[in-house]
């Protein structure tokens, strides 16, 4: 469940659903937003954490206290295993642009610059 703090979710295991003893694992399964992953910019990342908390029979074998778990690193492997490059979701944008010769040039953030030309659409026009 999201909480008001943007990075934390609380989790809840009520008792009805506590039928076995034993070591239990956590597993969170998000959804974030991931520019040009597909159509939605949405991406499901999937995080196993293994014995989170056990289960005891008895109270005396048992500590009754919250538990909080913190993720601190989670890396993103592209489909095909794990020899493939992490991937990063850093924001590419414009952030500066010059118009000149009939072409518009659009400097990104990443030091690249992309040249659209717009000479069919000034063509036409004569300034005199």
């Amino acid at each position: 469940m999201a909480t008001k703090d943007q990075n934390v979710v609380e989790v809840s295991f009520p008792a009805r659903a506590q039928l076995y003893t034993g070591k239990y694992k956590l597993v969170v399964v998000a959804e974030v937003y991931a520019p040009g992953f597909n159509p939605m910019n949405l991406k499901t990342i999937t995080v196993d954490m293994p014995d989170v908390f056990e289960l005891v029979s008895t109270t005396q074998e048992g500590i009754d206290t919250g538990i909080s778990i913190n993720v601190d690193t989670v890396t993103d492997i592209l489909p095909g295993g794990d020899s493939q490059p992490e991937v990063s979701y850093d924001d590419i944008y414009v952030n500066q642009g010059a118009y000149g010769d009939n072409s518009i040039a659009l400097n990104r953030t990443d030091g690249s610059t992309v040249n659209v030309d717009i000479s069919e659409i000034t063509a036409w026009y004569d300034r005199d």
